[in-house]
C-alpha cells in the first residue's frame, strides 16, 4: 500500500487536523476504482505519526493485498471534497 498525505509535511499536517477533519480516501489499482472514503473529526493532535495513526484504522486493516493507495488530507467541513496536491508519504 502507498500513503498519501497533504499537507506533506508531518507536523504541519498534525497541526491543521486540530480542530477540523482528515478525509481518507482508498483507492484499488487492481479495479481502478474508490474502494471507499470516510471521514474523520479531530479534537488534539495525533500522538502517533500520520501513517500509523491511518494504517491502524479498522477499516484499513481490513483490507487485503498491496493495490490499494490511501489518499488523506485535512478538510475543514465533513462535506469537503477539496483535493489537493499530493506527494507519496516518505517521497520529500
Amino acid at each position: 500500500m502507498n500513503y498519501y498525505f497533504y499537507p506533506t509535511n508531518e507536523k504541519a499536517f498534525k497541526q491543521s487536523a486540530i480542530g477540523k477533519f482528515v478525509r481518507t480516501l482508498v483507492y484499488n489499482k487492481a479495479m481502478n476504482e474508490i474502494e471507499f472514503s470516510f471521514v474523520r473529526s479531530v479534537k488534539t493532535e495525533w500522538k502517533q505519526s500520520c501513517k500509523n495513526n491511518i494504517e491502524t484504522d479498522h477499516r484499513i486493516k481490513a483490507l487485503a493485498g498491496q493495490n490499494f493507495e490511501i489518499y488523506s488530507w485535512v478538510v475543514n467541513s465533513k462535506s469537503s471534497l477539496e483535493l489537493p496536491k499530493f506527494i507519496e508519504f516518505n517521497q520529500l
